[in-house]
């Protein structure tokens, strides 16, 4: 079961997921598609503060840190915004 969140900007859409039994969770099927990611493709995912990355293949930080960039970039997010926006906790949320 995922339900989207939509924040008063307009970021790209984040989606909330249900964790279920042994910690697992299902990625969207968008999410999965765009990434190629497959019944079979193995993940690498660590820890950063307190979020869980899950990368499809091996990444360097200079990797995914170039791949953050141009996502905001491409989605004009503004890095202090988003983050003064996320401390705030002003957030609304809609389920699907």
């Amino acid at each position: 079961m995922s339900e989207r969140i939509v924040t008063k900007r307009s970021y790209p859409v984040v989606k909330k997921v249900r964790v279920w039994g042994k910690g697992q969770f299902t990625i969207p099927s968008e999410m999965r598609e765009r990434l190629g990611i497959n019944e079979n493709t193995i993940l690498e995912v660590f820890q950063a503060g307190k979020a869980i990355v899950a990368t499809p293949e091996k990444i360097t930080v200079k990797e995914l840190a170039a791949s953050v960039r141009k996502e905001m970039a491409r989605n004009d997010i503004d890095l202090e915004k988003l983050l003064a926006e996320l401390r705030e906790g002003s957030h609304e949320y809609k389920t699907n």
